[in-house]
């Protein structure tokens, strides 16, 4: 699945193009608000997707609603998704706000064929209150935030290994004296790539780096690489603080960021 757009989105003035990275992390989406949910099974918590432990998740009993309060407007273009079982559970969604009097929609209605963590892209609304729509289905969901994305200034391509086709798999084998094959245990799932961008400008870097170097020195974040042209996402975390270097260029920088993606099915 990956990414979502708003029906008939059309690019807003000023904003990177769709070829660009857009990165959803703890500095640029929305905390401190309170939740309700329509219903939450036995055992699972309203609260857990406003948290980084994935382990905590949010299921309703039936076709359900999960809504953030934020106690008052900001401005959000993104909702993403992570650590879920839309796409086994065959589950519907949409994202929503409250504009006072109802409910809109900023996403249509998805069906996700799989459990790629989801990053919904709309035009710029400045709101108090979003809310998760699930019509079918009662999926399991570990992370909901609404924020306004990081846009990468640059774009990259060549040299980039995207991150749904860098499965890593960690599997235990068992073999007899004889060497017959007894059986495999797979012990654990996760992606793995990393992103390099060049030419960056100095004020460029100065305004966008530290923020996104804070925040995901603590908590995991959320890329699309190249949202306009391919559908992945992935809810990742770091574990080496990426510090820009000069390129030698006048005020012109790089830096690159090794990422370790959550598992999914």
């Amino acid at each position: 699945m990956g990414v979502v757009f708003e029906a008939g989105y059309t690019l807003p003035g000023g904003d990177e193009p769709l070829t660009h990275a857009r990165i959803a992390h703890s500095g640029n989406w929305l905390s401190g608000g309170t939740v309700t949910a329509s219903s939450t099974a036995t055992d699972f918590f309203a609260d857990g997707p406003t948290n980084s432990l994935t382990y905590e998740k949010w299921k309703g009993t039936a076709a359900a609603t999960w809504e953030y309060d934020h106690g008052g407007a900001s401005e959000c273009d993104y909702c993403v998704i992570g650590a879920h079982t839309m796409g086994t559970d065959g589950a519907t969604f949409t994202v929503q706000y409250w504009d006072g009097a109802t409910w809109q929609n900023v996403s249509p209605a998805t069906s996700p064929a799989d459990n790629m963590p989801i990053m919904v892209i709309f035009a710029p609304e400045t709101r108090q209150r979003w809310r998760l729509n699930i019509t079918a289905g009662t999926p399991e969901i570990g992370v909901i935030k609404f924020g306004k994305a990081l846009q990468m200034q640059r774009a990259l391509y060549g040299g980039h290994a995207p991150l749904d086709l860098s499965r890593q798999t960690i599997l235990r084998s068992t073999y007899s004296e004889s060497g017959e094959f007894l059986g495999r245990t797979k012990q654990r799932t996760y992606f793995e790539t990393s992103f390099q961008w060049d030419n960056l400008t100095a004020a460029w870097v100065r305004t966008n780096w530290r923020p996104l170097q804070v925040a995901i020195a603590c908590d995991p974040f959320f890329i699309a690489w190249r949202p306009g042209d391919f559908s992945e996402v992935g809810l990742v975390q770091t574990e080496q603080t990426p510090i820009p270097s000069n390129q030698g260029q006048r005020d012109l920088m790089s830096v690159s960021l090794s990422v370790r993606g959550y598992g999914y099915d």
